[in-house]
């Protein structure tokens, strides 16, 4: 495990900050533990059955607001299309 500076500590002030390797160019967001392990399920789904996929995929709709009666407007907007 890594242990980070006080001067990198300081630049953890947004909820998923973004990180570079300067020698490879490679990208990395950072997520705090707890919530890597609420997603986990969802970025390993071969862990789960698909049932449980569904369910978990629900929950988070549902932690976002998509069940809001104001979201009915997208639902109108895509049968349009």
């Amino acid at each position: 495990m890594i242990e980070l500076t006080a001067e990198q500590r300081l630049e953890l002030n947004t909820d998923a900050p973004r990180v570079i390797d300067p020698e490879t160019q490679t990208k990395y967001v950072l997520v705090k533990e707890d919530v890597y392990e609420r997603l986990e399920a969802l970025l390993v789904p071969e862990r789960l059955t698909l049932s449980e996929q569904q369910a978990a995929l629900r929950a988070a709709g549902l932690r976002a607001g998509w069940d809001d009666p104001e979201m009915g407007v997208y639902d109108r907007e895509a049968s349009q299309e």
